[in-house]
């Protein structure tokens, strides 16, 4: 296990690493638990996969970490995926080039063939956060399942709160979680 947050210690940008015990994942299961009520409703999916992983680390981050390798926010509309955010000015290139997308920011498209198939005035819209590949632990042996997921702006709070780390706005949270092998 040293090796694993060793690794994950030598990353760009990474501040502390902290294993979470049963209460932490309890408390943030119940702070994520409370995002379907908001306007556009937000399931984070990656938390839900993470916590049913063996073991879930967090990191705390600053500065420049690499983009993470895909979307981290799916917007939803009746099960299918109406766009997305984009990280990398590679993507920015291929989907300015892409007529069939639209740029709702400079980092999050919505795909007009999608948009022009469902009437969005019923509002059945809603954000999915899901489990994104954190390949930097895909070489370790004994351990596979390998993901992570970031929580929530109140999540986010509790982790800094936690872990000592106030509210400093400049650092962010992440989980990267993975099962032992047998």
């Amino acid at each position: 296990m040293r090796n694993i947050i060793e690794l994950l210690e030598s990353l760009d940008g990474v501040l502390k690493v902290c294993r979470l015990n049963p209460d932490n994942i309890l408390k943030l299961i119940d702070i994520e638990s409370q995002r379907g009520a908001e306007l556009v409703p937000v399931f984070n999916k990656g938390i839900q996969e993470c916590f049913k992983r063996d073991v879930t680390f967090v990191i705390f981050k600053k500065g420049f970490f690499r983009p993470p390798p895909t979307p981290t926010m799916l917007l939803m509309f009746d099960g299918e995926v109406l766009g997305h955010d984009i990280f990398t000015l590679e993507d920015k290139q291929k989907f300015k080039d892409d007529e069939d997308v639209r740029f709702l920011s400079d980092d999050f498209i919505i795909y007009e063939d999608v948009l022009h198939n469902h009437n969005l005035e019923k509002g059945n819209e809603y954000l999915v956060l899901p489990p994104v590949p954190f390949p930097e632990l895909d070489l370790i042996e004994n351990i596979g399942d390998v993901i992570s997921s970031s929580p929530s702006t109140k999540g986010d709070e509790y982790l800094k709160e936690e872990f000592g780390f106030n509210q400093d706005s400049s650092i962010a949270t992440i989980f990267v979680s993975f099962n032992f092998k047998d």
